[in-house]
């Protein structure tokens, strides 16, 4: 049986459901509909690795969007994970169907979710604003909330919005909680990567001397090529957390040098560089999670990224020492398994009752 590990240091929530007939009651067909939209995305321009500053998002808009022109929803806001797109939620996770679901029987309220795309060359941008890579945090919280604000109807405040990320999505949503408060007041991260620079993410994988070999375009061309996975997503992390825009093809500092094959740290650099990771930064970031009416967390025993674990436990304790209210669940699975069933069971359920549902 799953193992799970929670505990919610008591949220004081204020919750805004008034008696409402279910759909089946009401005579509406319990099927939401997707739709995709180009969001402008001035955040983007001048970015060094050609990202475009106009970018594709799905939307799922519930049963009754059409039928109740004079209703508004709360939004849910959902980021992928590192090389995905928005398809790994309406396709391999199928989100659409189980908001049907979760809907037509009552479970939840009807909500309007915004799945962006969120991917670069080097597999993405980790939703952080950055000289290189693009001001993604910038994009998400600005360009793309106020978009869907400004073109459905939506309770167009931090009440009515929640943002669920997955991996990187997962970091995303944490990220934009301690950097962007008063933009989202409920936050789930699933298995989230890049919280502490541990196990495979540490510079012992010796994929990254493979990600700081590269000496020109061709060879970061064949880098890309081979698809390999490590080096070129390690590529993104420097892009996004330790920029460069000098240090070209890559513009990303390494905060090492490779001398006869050994990884010699720059302590100033690599000091730096943990200091954009969440761990380090709970205490500068409390006061914006203490505002939230819920934050959540969970990861796999047995994810396959094997800083993910540790990190998410880590991170989980940072919270508990600077006292701001929680909840961690640690199960029986990998990074990708028990996703969309965790969304279905546990995930939407918790966060749509925390989201105010009237406007």
């Amino acid at each position: 049986m799953p193992i799970i590990r929670s505990w919610a240091l008591s949220f004081a929530v204020v919750l805004a459901f008034a008696p409402t007939l279910s759909l089946a009651q009401s005579g509406i067909e319990a099927t939401g509909r997707v739709i995709e939209i180009k969001v402008s995305a001035p955040a983007l321009e001048g970015n060094l690795l050609g990202s475009s500053n106009l970018q594709s998002a799905a939307i799922y808009l519930p049963p009754s969007y059409d039928q109740q022109p004079d209703s508004h929803f709360p939004v849910v806001y959902l980021l992928h994970g590192i090389f995905d797109d928005y398809g790994v939620w309406t396709e391999n996770f199928g989100v659409p169907t189980i908001l049907d679901r979760l809907i037509g029987a009552g479970q939840i309220p009807e909500v309007i979710v915004v799945m962006p795309n969120g991917g670069n060359k080097y597999g993405g941008g980790f939703y952080r604003n950055s000289p290189v890579s693009g001001n993604w945090a910038d994009y998400i919280a600005d360009d793309l909330v106020g978009e869907v604000d400004a073109r459905f109807r939506t309770i167009p405040d931090d009440a009515g919005r929640a943002v669920v990320g997955h991996s990187m999505g997962g970091y995303g949503a944490l990220h934009l909680a301690m950097t962007r408060p008063g933009v989202f007041s409920v936050v789930w991260a699933l298995s989230p990567c890049c919280l502490a620079a541990n196990d495979d993410l540490s510079f012992g994988n010796d994929a990254w001397q493979r990600a700081a070999s590269i000496s020109g375009p061709e060879d970061l061309q064949n880098l890309i090529d081979s698809r390999d996975f490590y080096p070129i997503a390690f590529l993104g992390i420097v892009t996004a957390f330790n920029p460069d825009v000098e240090a070209e093809p890559i513009y990303g500092e390494f905060p090492f040098e490779v001398v006869r094959g050994e990884v010699i740290l720059n302590d100033a650099v690599f000091d730096q560089y943990l200091d954009e990771m969440p761990v380090r930064q709970v205490h500068a970031a409390r006061d914006n999670l203490r505002q939230l009416k819920g934050l959540a967390l969970d990861v796999g025993l047995n994810d396959q990224f094997l800083h993910i674990p540790k990190g998410t436990l880590d991170l989980s304790q940072e919270f508990g020492k600077e006292r701001i209210p929680h909840r961690l669940d640690v199960y029986a699975g990998d990074h990708r398994e028990k996703v969309s069933e965790r969304l279905e069971h546990i995930v939407f359920p918790w966060v749509a009752e925390r989201l105010v549902v009237t406007k």
